[in-house]
């Protein structure tokens, strides 16, 4: 099943780009995403993607992992709306919002980043996880960077570079969702509990694809 599934991503993204397969380029999906080259350091853990829904998932030697997941949009859904919808799943997750800022992609569309700390169930170890969020009028891109609290100055810089090159597709001509506008501020409301649930955020287990589900979002 892997096998076929490797097979008609690779049949999807020569179809995608003309023919002219670039290898030292990750092409994640037909529309979604583009990305030339993971942050040094990290390796790639593994890459699927199916008509477009993608996951690209990286780590570093530090146990710091560095996911991009895309998910297929909806009919009205907006930057706004979904970035709602994530803030309050986190939040009843026990994630503590403590950081929101305007981003913007390599070609120009608009996104939120949301950082975000909380302890683990049954550990006295803080952690940080990172979500920046994407919506044109196709895609919903979530790009993910997270690990032990006292690494995140550390990997400031990947997560600075990946912004910087990565062009996130799906914008329709005439639309003005991959302009945003930003959501509100949510820093003031989003207080999770101390203790967070036993879900890690890690190349091997990446909670947007519970906040980005395919159910219709919260609020």
């Amino acid at each position: 099943m892997l096998s076929r599934l490797s097979n008609l991503s690779r049949l999807s993204t020569l179809a995608c780009l003309g023919g002219a397969f670039l290898l030292s380029t990750l092409a994640t999906g037909c529309a979604s995403f583009k990305l030339k080259d993971p942050p040094p350091g990290f390796i790639q853990v593994s890459e699927s993607h199916w008509s477009g829904d993608a996951e690209l998932r990286m780590k570093a030697p530090d146990n710091v992992g560095l996911n991009i997941t895309t998910f297929e949009n909806r009919v009205g859904g907006t930057l706004e709306l979904w970035a709602d919808d994530l803030v309050k799943k986190f939040a009843q997750r026990g994630y503590t919002l403590t950081k929101q800022t305007a981003v913007e992609s390599a070609n120009g569309v608009a996104g939120t980043r949301f950082d975000f700390r909380y302890t683990p169930a049954g550990s006295s170890m803080s952690k940080f996880y990172t979500a920046v969020l994407f919506v044109t009028d196709e895609w919903r891109v979530v790009v993910q960077l997270a690990g032990e609290a006292k690494l995140a100055k550390d990997h400031e810089q990947d997560l600075d570079g990946i912004l910087g090159q990565i062009k996130i597709r799906g914008c329709k001509a005439g639309e003005r969702t991959c302009k945003g506008p930003q959501p509100g501020d949510f820093t003031a409301i989003a207080k999770g509990p101390k203790v967070a649930e036993e879900a890690e955020p890690a190349p091997e287990a990446a909670p947007a694809e519970e906040s980005e589900a395919d159910d219709a979002p919260a609020g």
